[in-house]
């Protein structure tokens, strides 16, 4: 016997296992959600980076800071020091580049990846039968109110 919505609330759902489905309108929307969280999360975790290192003029440690330092990763942040006078207005838009390269460009990046998606990936899967009628009452009202 399969089981029933209500018998999923004990916690599986929330630990992240689905319940085995056929569904393909399930299959095709976990499948869709799981691209747009990567394209977000890819677009997140370059942004931050990017206007983490290239937004700043200097990057001088703090000794006070708890936990690893982004040096441990990148090694010496120094190497992404900037002098004011190599800041650039990139197409004359009288924006610093950090701006335009770390911001506006994935911007426009998630915006194309966006309209592929629709165009190209995104299914629309039947939902049921369409009703002929709408009922007549809608909550004690009727159509003509």
């Amino acid at each position: 016997m399969p089981k029933k919505n209500a018998d999923y609330m004990d916690g599986d759902a929330l630990a992240g296992s689905f319940p085995e489905t056929d569904d393909p309108v399930f299959r095709n929307t976990l499948r869709e959600a799981k691209l747009i969280f990567l394209i977000w999360a890819a677009a997140f975790v370059y942004t931050c980076s990017f206007c983490y290192l290239f937004g700043y003029l200097s990057h001088p440690s703090d000794p006070s800071a708890t936990g690893p330092a982004v040096s441990s990763w990148l090694g010496p942040l120094e190497r992404f020091d900037r002098d004011p006078a190599t800041l650039s207005t990139p197409l004359g838009l009288g924006i610093p580049d950090w701006v335009f390269y770390g911001i506006i460009f994935p911007w426009i990046a998630c915006l194309v990846a966006t309209f592929g998606f629709c165009l190209f990936v995104f299914k629309e899967d039947p939902l049921g039968d369409d009703l002929e009628e709408m009922p007549t009452t809608v909550a004690g009202g009727s159509r003509d109110d």
